[in-house]
């Protein structure tokens, strides 16, 4: 679809960004370490969970989506071109944390638009979609990162080159994203989550003086315990992402471009998840995969440990071996619980899943880098394993 083509280089920015600003400020700025980058990424993550609140409920308010995503992008262009300029760490800090806080402001408007452009029977079609073109185009950023570096482009001319990224996925999201005309969707999927709860009741009703055990099976699901799931996953996720590139670099002694090149492998694998996910999203059960991918992921993220062990070239393949399978995995997950999370959330409330998954993240991206630098990468990875433990725990219990 022709609005995702501002998305796709605004992921082609962040692709790039994703592997360049740990290296840069842990190798290149004066007092950054890798405890800084974990404060500053967490303060970020942390400063932008109310506002995840404020922009979903100010866009569902005005149903005005198509302006908060232009805002989202017109600011992070600027702010980024501002980033750019200077290396003192606090004004980086400082802009870096301006950046999430726009950041977010776009990710309510985008679910709701895809919702509401799509039947509620094509939503998982409908995210796996935008993920897949998205992915892309992280795919795309992780390339051309590696590309540039290897043709030996420093960390200026990389950020200038987001820069102009940012300001196409401004212009071509002015140009593509329009508003819908008509927007019930999500209202009646509402409509028909209360009715089938209804019809079960009484069927169980029905059934209830005959069989002793027909209560046990009206069962609500447990929203709570999704909101737990979605938290514990994202803090895992990022207690195991955030330090890597770093991981990388110290432990295996990788140069920059092989980093990228790792990175770029993690996201190709999850590029084809997305595009398989197309294939198979007519599955009923949204919360099914999602418990095999949390348990999945709690034993991958352990292969690593073994990686410090390793002959050279064997921790390279072992590295690739777990960011290849991470990577498929997320993306069955990924489409999972945004069309679970649309049918969960009710309307006004669209921001509550980006401060869900927000508010894992922000606790990660500190605790990752802090556990790293404290107690070493094995330990690191072995508490990101305990959380997504946990967040197996939870969704077992949401239904």
């Amino acid at each position: 679809m022709r609005w995702f083509t501002g998305f796709i280089f605004h992921k082609i920015a962040f692709g790039i960004l994703s592997v360049l600003l740990p290296l840069y400020i842990t190798q290149t700025v004066s007092g950054g370490t890798l405890t800084v980058w974990g404060i500053i990424t967490a303060t970020a993550t942390f400063l932008a969970i109310p506002f995840s609140f404020l922009w979903g409920c100010l866009c569902d308010a005005t149903r005005r989506y198509r302006f908060f995503i232009l805002v989202s992008f017109g600011a992070i262009t600027v702010l980024l071109y501002f980033f750019s300029l200077t290396t003192n760490l606090f004004m980086l800090g400082f802009f870096y944390v301006t950046i999430a806080v726009f950041q977010v402001a776009h990710e309510p408007s985008k679910n709701i638009l895809i919702a509401e452009t799509f039947s509620h029977l094509e939503w998982k079609q409908g995210f796996a979609r935008y993920e897949a073109w998205t992915e892309l185009g992280w795919v795309t950023g992780l390339l051309l990162g590696f590309l540039l570096v290897a043709l030996g482009l420093n960390t200026a001319a990389l950020l200038l080159v987001c820069v102009y990224l940012s300001l196409l996925s401004f212009l071509a999201s002015a140009t593509f994203v329009a508003d819908p005309a008509l927007i019930f969707e999500r209202g009646l999927v509402s409509i028909e989550r209360s009715i089938s709860l209804l019809q079960r009741g009484a069927t169980i009703l029905s059934k209830a003086e005959t069989d002793t055990h027909a209560w046990g099976e009206f069962k609500q699901e447990n929203a709570f315990a999704l909101c737990l799931g979605l938290v514990f996953f994202s803090l895992a996720t990022s207690i195991f992402f955030t330090p890597l590139p770093v991981f990388f670099a110290r432990n295996l002694i990788l140069q920059t471009s092989i980093i990228f090149f790792l990175f770029l492998l993690n996201s190709a694998s999850c590029l084809s998840g997305y595009f398989l996910t197309q294939r198979k999203a007519g599955g009923s059960e949204a919360n099914t995969p999602i418990k095999k991918i949390a348990l999945l992921r709690s034993m991958l993220v352990l292969l690593p440990v073994f990686a410090g062990f390793s002959p050279f070239l064997g921790a390279v393949v072992l590295s690739i071996i777990v960011l290849v399978a991470m990577g498929l995995a997320y993306a069955f997950y990924s489409v999972s619980v945004l069309s679970l999370s649309m049918e969960v959330i009710p309307q006004g409330k669209a921001g509550l899943f980006t401060a869900l998954v927000g508010t894992g993240s922000a606790i990660g991206c500190f605790a990752g880098p802090l556990i790293a630098e404290s107690f070493g990468f094995q330990q690191t990875f072995l508490t990101s394993a305990a959380c997504f433990l946990l967040s197996f725990v939870a969704f077992r219990k949401f239904a």
